[in-house]
């Protein structure tokens, strides 16, 4: 696997692609915070050993993508006091761009978290270039974050993160246990060498602030998703902290078809053994 970069959308994305390119093409898009490789270079080997060509990047802000220099201003974003620097239309429209620099005429689409925000709208914008869409962790914008997250997450999703290695570090740890299965063990040597990774291509306080915006001022995506026509699935940890199953079933029953599939104990995250049910469902939808 070798990072490049395509001029996408009028910014530079990071990218890396794993597997075969006669293979079915599989766009894996993740969430706010995240870097690309965030999905996990195991999980993306195996997808790409089931018969996908895999493309996984750096959403805008984050990662060795191009990050913007504009105040993210969160707060007056939050209250509609002012727009926010880009919405999750302009992050979908990144990864139509990055299609077109790969000559891909379309791609099963997989976004978790902010990323299944993005995938949605991508598929709603886009729908020829959608072939079918996973969900994973996330919503249809109806449930809001005040609604729905525990209180006790608010300040780790609000704070400003530092950007020196060990501030990044200890903090990012915290709230990605915060976040993960409740009841399972936690793997802190494992996390702990993915954000020093992390660290080591880029990390940006602002950027974070700046998606999150993004998040907090998306419409509801809720009655246009009823007009989607492709094979789709949402996956959805039953011990989720951040957006309840209740998201899923929203997600669920706005999309027509869709399979809902749940994965027991897990939180916002996703560890090894929820695996093989993105796997299944992709054998299902991925056509």
């Amino acid at each position: 696997m070798t990072e490049q970069f395509a001029h996408a959308n009028g910014i530079s994305i990071c990218y890396e692609t794993i597997g075969a390119p006669s293979n079915r093409p599989l766009l894996l898009i993740f969430g706010m915070y995240g870097q690309l490789i965030w999905w996990d270079d195991a999980l993306c080997h195996q997808l790409a050993a089931e018969g996908f060509y895999v493309v996984r990047f750096d959403n805008r802000d984050s990662g060795r993508s191009q990050h913007l220099p504009s105040p993210p201003h969160l707060l007056r974003t939050a209250l509609r006091l002012t727009r926010p620097a880009y919405t999750l239309a302009d992050m979908a429209e990144d990864a139509l761009g990055l299609l077109d620099h790969l000559r891909l005429p379309a791609a099963h689409i997989v976004g978790a978290s902010m990323g299944g925000m993005i995938a949605q709208v991508l598929a709603l914008r886009h729908p020829s270039r959608a072939l079918s869409l996973t969900s994973m962790m996330s919503t249809p914008g109806r449930l809001r974050i005040s609604r729905c997250t525990k209180p006790s997450l608010l300040p780790y999703l609000l704070r400003r993160y530092p950007s020196d290695l060990d501030g990044y570090i200890s903090t990012s740890t915290a709230m990605l246990r915060k976040l993960s299965s409740p009841g399972r063990p936690f793997d802190e040597r494992g996390t702990q060498t993915l954000l020093r990774r992390s660290h080591a291509r880029s990390v940006d306080p602002d950027g974070t602030h700046r998606q999150m915006a993004a998040v907090l001022s998306a419409a509801d995506r809720t009655q246009a998703l009823r007009n989607l026509d492709l094979p789709a699935q949402v996956l959805h940890g039953t011990r989720d902290p951040l957006l309840p199953l209740a998201c899923a079933r929203a997600t669920a029953r706005a999309i027509p078809g869709a399979q809902l599939r749940t994965i027991p104990g897990m939180g916002h995250h996703f560890p090894p053994e929820g695996w093989p049910h993105l796997i299944e469902g992709l054998h299902a939808v991925a056509q």
